[in-house]
């Protein structure tokens, strides 16, 4: 099947994705001067991650940041890139104040500056999930100050040449029509992968697209094994308590939840690809191996509009080098070939890529499990190049699972190095942390064909001496008098 003609596209700053992350960079980048263009494959009130969420933001007031940072560092079991979880606590009062000038309902809730020092900060007003009483005034702020939007299209390759990144190679969702995409700065905010799990607690479309293309793009990943599970109470337990290890078949209860690895970012949410930058829970390195709950919407509230105004910056100093054509046709020839092949159905190998996590390398996990993955993974593996994809309006899907199943290879191998268990990642066969092995972050970055990995110690400026890590499900609260 051929592909319609294709369409060009030029901006200075191009957000992927339009959660709270993607639309709050998306602002900034404005608000610093760039002309922006927004993509995502989602309609435009479509659910994602932010729409859905409960609403509630993780707040200090500014001479309690010390605290947040204090409790941010031990949730995460001293994994966490100290650098990045500075600009968390110092930044987060004054972006959930600014939320009301951009037209969003917040109220504090609790006493964040008695004994209890944290509260929370949440939205409010509007219909419907919670989360969208903030995209929605986010989203009509940006229409108001010239931002572009193109939803339902998605991002297929990031284009880049030697030294920075040159823009995307995108198509329309109905048709599969193709945009190239030139841009002198790209952010991705496309949010994580929990739809990588048979079980999982996630709008469809949260298939992890902007890491996985981030990775091929040669961009750093870190943190892959760390992916929290929402479990009932009364079962966390049972999972360490068998004693002949862990059950034969996987859990009928419980859920993905949330990526805590991604892309690496330094303290202005640079990636590793110079032109490239990465905000909310597409990026890494903040939380570690656990995440306090409200921190999420602080992340992309704190780390959005920084991704924002330095896109902007990087943009205003740079010279589009323009798009390889080489690239461009190359990339259409393989979004043809997708089209082309005759092999098992987009349905087909998704289903058994999510039953392949969820029972190897999910809620709770062995080296035995994981082990096992692998030759499924390779069977996997060997089905791009004849995967079948129906229709145009299939290519999403095809996209998705190709997508998924470079980051299923990135976590099985990721948690299989991880011999200990921390956080949210657990370990039936090494069921204690262990600091003195594994005060450790695991680093992939793709050289050629392969994946090369690099076990490096976690940034640490303020908090040196770690303590036992918290071991737990989902999302942790606070602990007062830490």
């Amino acid at each position: 099947m051929a592909l319609p003609s294709l369409t060009r596209v030029q901006t200075d700053v191009l957000v992927v994705g339009t959660g709270g992350a993607g639309l709050r960079a998306a602002l900034a980048a404005r608000q610093s001067g760039a002309e922006v263009l927004v993509v995502s494959k989602m309609a435009a009130e479509a659910r994602n991650c932010t729409a859905v969420a409960w609403g509630g933001v993780t707040y200090a007031l500014p001479e309690h940041s010390e605290e947040l940072f204090r409790q941010v560092v031990v949730t995460g079991g001293f994994l966490n890139n100290q650098r990045l979880v500075e600009v968390l606590a110092r930044e987060t009062p004054g972006r959930v104040a600014e939320l009301g000038d951009l037209g969003v309902g917040i109220e504090v809730l609790g006493d964040a500056g008695a004994e209890n020092r944290l509260g929370t900060a949440r939205i409010v007003g509007g219909s419907g999930p919670r989360g969208f009483s903030l995209l929605r005034p986010l989203r009509r702020r940006a229409l108001e100050m010239g931002v572009r939007f193109c939803d339902e299209t998605m991002v297929a390759r990031i284009l880049r040449d030697d030294s920075c990144v040159t823009g995307v190679l995108a198509v329309r969702t109905a048709d599969g029509a193709p945009l190239a995409i030139t841009a002198k700065a790209i952010i991705i905010a496309t949010g994580g992968g929990a739809c990588l799990y048979r079980r999982h607690d996630n709008p469809p479309g949260t298939t992890g697209d902007g890491i996985a293309l981030a990775y091929e793009a040669g961009a750093e990943l870190v943190d892959m094994e760390f992916v929290s599970f929402q479990l009932p109470e009364d079962r966390t337990a049972d999972l360490f308590s068998a004693p002949d290890g862990p059950p034969d078949t996987p859990p009928s209860y419980g859920a993905a939840h949330y990526f805590l690895g991604g892309i690496v970012i330094d303290e202005h949410c640079r990636t590793t690809v110079p032109g490239l930058f990465a905000a909310g829970e597409a990026a890494g390195g903040l939380f570690g191996a656990g995440r306090l709950g409200g921190a999420a919407l602080a992340d992309v509230l704190v780390f959005g509009a920084l991704a924002g105004s330095q896109a902007a910056r990087y943009a205003a100093d740079s010279t589009s080098p323009g798009l390889d054509e080489k690239q461009i046709r190359e990339g259409c020839c393989w979004l043809e070939g997708l089209l082309a092949g005759d092999g098992e159905s987009v349905q087909s190998v998704t289903a058994r890529l999510q039953d392949l996590m969820w029972r190897s390398c999910g809620v709770i996990k062995s080296g035995e499990s994981l082990r096992a993955a692998l030759p499924e993974l390779g069977d996997l593996q060997r089905q791009r190049t004849a995967l079948r994809v129906s229709s145009a309006a299939d290519l999403r899907g095809g996209l998705e699972w190709l997508n998924m199943l470079n980051l299923a290879r990135l976590i099985v191998n990721a948690s299989l190095q991880r011999q200990e268990t921390r956080g949210v990642f657990w370990r039936h066969d090494c069921p204690e942390p262990d600091n003195d092995h594994w005060l450790q972050s695991i680093y992939w970055r793709r050289t050629g064909d392969e994946d090369c990995c690099e076990v490096r110690p976690p940034v640490m400026t303020r908090l040196t001496e770690p303590v036992a890590p918290r071991i737990g499900a989902g999302c942790f609260d606070y602990l007062p008098g830490l």
